[in-house]
């Protein structure tokens, strides 16, 4: 799993160690993980390994050279490491992180990079979800939301909440991708009435469950016309939307599991995380 870019190096800038979390959910919390990465753009050089992993809430750990902040449940079976390149992520009932009201489910890591406004960024991964029901059916009563990987907000630069520019979510059983900006100048708070968000995809068919699924998505999150968003998956396209996409300040990648409560056992399962970055052309990776 690795954070790359299309040359040797990538210049980016890294958030601090304190930030704001909200994704479709009812409440904004200050987020505190162990270690601190300095403000300022720095250049990376590409690493693709996972290293001094955790699975404990409010620790981190690094894919590559790039940190992760862990916000999960403190129960063993939250987040795992089951092979080099692999991320398993389980939720159930009650289980969130420790800023989270009783009404969410969380399991989620987030990278520590944020990446400037109209980057063009290109991320590519597979994920698998487990079944949790009978003849390999995936069962999912939220009501609410059922993220399973978002493009967050800076909301530090905004100075308020908001939910995620780019957000692939679970409706039941089938997935979708969903899309927001705010017009410049307008308050992206969720209460102010001025972001637009609109269901870019659902999948007619149920989600397979127990394969790995390819996803690729490339994206410049720019409120103005310039914006744009396409996704694959699977290697079919989906999604190719061009207009304004985010809120006008950067964006840093998160994945797991973040959903409003629910009675389901759920997990899900990630690996060959890439970024990069100038280019709308992905660096490919090697199988686990």
């Amino acid at each position: 799993m690795a954070e790359v870019s299309n040359e040797s190096t990538s210049n980016i800038a890294n958030a601090g160690g304190q930030r704001r979390l909200l994704a479709e959910g009812p409440s904004v919390e200050t987020d505190n993980v162990a270690g601190t990465d300095s403000n300022t753009a720095t250049s990376r050089a590409i690493v693709s390994s996972i290293t001094s992993f955790s699975g404990k809430p409010r620790t981190r750990f690094r894919i590559g050279d790039v940190s992760y902040g862990v916000h999960v449940a403190d129960q063993g079976y939250s987040l795992t490491n089951p092979y080099p390149q692999t991320l398993r992520f389980e939720v159930r009932k009650g289980d969130h992180a420790w800023y989270d009201s009783s009404a969410v489910d969380r399991s989620e890591i987030n990278s520590t990079v944020t990446y400037p406004a109209a980057t063009l960024t290109t991320l590519s991964y597979q994920f698998m979800v487990e079944a949790n029901g009978s003849n390999g059916a995936f069962v999912n009563s939220a009501t609410g939301w059922f993220i399973v990987g978002q493009w967050h907000n800076d909301d530090d630069a905004s100075g308020v909440g908001t939910s995620p520019p780019v957000a692939l979510n679970m409706r039941g059983d089938h997935l979708q991708v969903l899309a927001r900006y705010c017009p410049p100048g307008k308050n992206p708070a969720n209460g102010a009435g001025f972001v637009v968000t609109r269901t870019l995809w659902t999948d007619p068919n149920p989600i397979v469950t127990g394969k790995y699924h390819d996803v690729k998505v490339q994206a410049q999150f720019s409120n103005d016309p310039t914006g744009y968003l396409k996704v694959w998956i699977d290697g079919t396209p989906v999604v190719n939307y061009s207009g304004p996409l985010g809120y006008g300040v950067g964006t840093n990648w998160e994945f797991g599991i973040y959903r409003s409560s629910a009675p389901e056992t759920t997990a899900v399962n990630y690996r060959n995380v890439m970024i990069t970055t100038g280019s709308l052309t992905p660096v490919s990776s090697e199988q686990p």
